[in-house]
């Protein structure tokens, strides 16, 4: 286990350090002007003379190695400089805003492991049918719809035309549902035909046949045996898309104006808040990693045979 911890450990730093240096070169090298969008967002004059006054107080002036050099400090310091808008600490602005973010993406993986399960179970018991076949459908659909398109679609339809469900904001749980429903639904009807094709696969294992033998129904067989070998793959996408979600949901937060870090980020990018776009970059990439750890000690309780690898 020690040897776990120090292996992940070591990830996380050279993922850290080499994300915080692809983003600053990024940043950097993109167009438009943070002291001149400033400026003009003020309705000042961007006069050379402002420009450059604004340049120096932002720390812009300095050479890119020692803007680098301090961007690296900062990260490992635990400081992540501060924003050129609000000029409040980016780290502190983060977490303002993070406690919306996991709200929503805990929303949207719950509906798409509700959608995943019983999907995929009934796909499965169903071999061939309705169900299956209705599945099928369901999954090309929810691979191949544009999440913002959905969004847009259950606005109109649940907001606009039955009037059911606010479309923007965050309060009450009523909020909460268009977007969440627009994060998971599509990844859900996915991962269901993953699950069903490895809990066919599993059917297949001499256990089950053992099974079979002494007159378990299939169905019994698939739900209380063969679906906890079948949900590792599904564990593993789990992890990866609650970190999508947490890290990546900037298109569902801006069509909802939902007030977590995609918006936020949105509206940084907008105004070249350098700062706050290299912050966010590392913060994401610390959290797919701390997920990712997270899976692989989850792999470990549900099949120990890992831990003697």
């Amino acid at each position: 286990m020690v040897k776990f911890l120090l292996e992940r450990l070591i990830q996380l730093f050279i993922v850290v350090f080499c994300v915080a240096t692809v983003t600053f070169l990024l940043v950097r090298i993109s167009p438009g002007d943070p002291a001149t969008i400033m400026l003009k967002a003020n309705d000042i004059p961007a006069s050379d003379e402002a420009i450059y006054a604004l340049r120096s107080e932002l720390g812009l002036t300095n050479s890119i190695g020692g803007q680098y050099i301090e961007w690296i400090q900062q990260i490992f310091t635990g400081k992540w400089g501060v924003s050129f808008v609000s000029q409040k600490p980016v780290i502190s602005e983060l977490f303002a805003r993070l406690p919306a973010t996991i709200e929503l993406a805990l929303a949207g993986l719950g509906i798409m492991l509700a959608v995943t399960i019983i999907l995929g179970i009934s796909t499965a018991i169903y071999e061939n049918g309705v169900v299956d076949k209705l599945g099928r459908v369901l999954a090309l659909l929810g691979s191949a719809m544009p999440t913002f398109w959905l969004g847009f679609l259950f606005m109109y339809l649940f907001s606009v035309s039955l009037g059911w469900l606010p479309s923007m904001g965050r309060g009450s749980w009523k909020n909460l549902i268009l977007p969440a429903t627009t994060l998971g639904l599509g990844l859900g009807t996915v991962y269901a035909r993953v699950l069903r094709t490895h809990m066919l696969e599993m059917l297949q294992q001499p256990f089950v046949k053992a099974s079979r033998a002494r007159g378990i129904s299939k169905n019994r067989i698939l739900v209380f045996q063969v679906l906890k070998h079948a949900l590792l793959p599904i564990v593993t996408m789990t992890g990866t898309s609650f970190a999508f979600m947490l890290g990546g949901s900037i298109i569902v937060e801006s069509i909802f104006s939902w007030p977590g870090l995609g918006r936020y980020i949105v509206e940084s990018i907008n105004m070249r808040d350098y700062p706050v776009i290299q912050g966010y970059v590392v913060f994401a990439a610390i959290l797919f990693v701390a997920i990712h750890m997270l899976v692989d000690f989850i792999y470990l309780i549900i099949d120990p045979r890992l831990n003697r690898r």
